[in-house]
């Protein structure tokens, strides 16, 4: 598996270069809608540069029971004012199964939203929706610098399920030499594993 490990002056200039990218295709968004939790960042940014004073933020969590993830979407953080006949711009980090930013362009229409587009950093090819615009194609595991501890995390369940005998050190080298993490991050979060 190939990873690409972002760190935050990574995630701004594709971000800009993502703008640049929206500025030429002449859509001027009335609303940007972050979508929680990735989306912040780069919707955040995006609106610092394309000038929109109107920042917003959906957030879309997907349960059928307690702790498990199931098949309906259900809005935990809604949108708040009207967004009847608006310019919406849905910012995401990742287009990766495509399911949130699918089911965030549906709410937002169904609020009444005038042009819909949909905006990401990066796009895997597996993804139910093709965003408007996106920076980078890719069918990489993508860490973002916000997301450290989660990846560490996912990737340490990865490793484990893989080989169920490496001990802590080898999934650290795995994480550092494999991956891409930086050693004090790396050990940073394998203490508190």
């Amino acid at each position: 598996m190939d990873y690409l490990i972002l760190t935050w002056e990574d995630v701004y200039n594709l971000t800009l270069r993502l703008s640049e990218r929206i500025v030429k295709s002449g859509f001027k968004p009335d609303v940007i809608v972050g979508i929680a939790r990735g989306g912040w960042i780069p919707a955040r940014i995006l609106s610092d540069v394309l000038f929109a004073e109107t920042l917003q933020n959906i957030r879309i969590e997907y349960y059928s029971d307690v702790g498990k993830r199931g098949r309906e979407p259900k809005i935990t953080q809604p949108i708040t004012g009207t967004m009847e006949g608006k310019s919406i711009l849905l910012v995401d980090e990742v287009a990766d199964t495509g399911d949130s930013l699918f089911h965030a362009v549906e709410h937002v229409k169904s609020l009444g939203a005038g042009d819909v587009k949909s905006a990401v950093l990066h796009f895997k090819p597996w993804s139910r929706v093709a965003p408007d615009y996106f920076m980078v194609k890719t069918e990489s595991w993508t860490v973002y610098p916000w997301e450290m501890r989660e990846s560490i995390i996912a990737l340490v369940k990865v490793f484990r399920n893989e080989n169920p005998s490496l001990n802590v050190k080898e999934i650290r080298d795995k994480l550092v030499f494999e991956v891409g993490f930086e050693p004090t991050v790396a050990d940073y979060f394998m203490k508190r594993l």
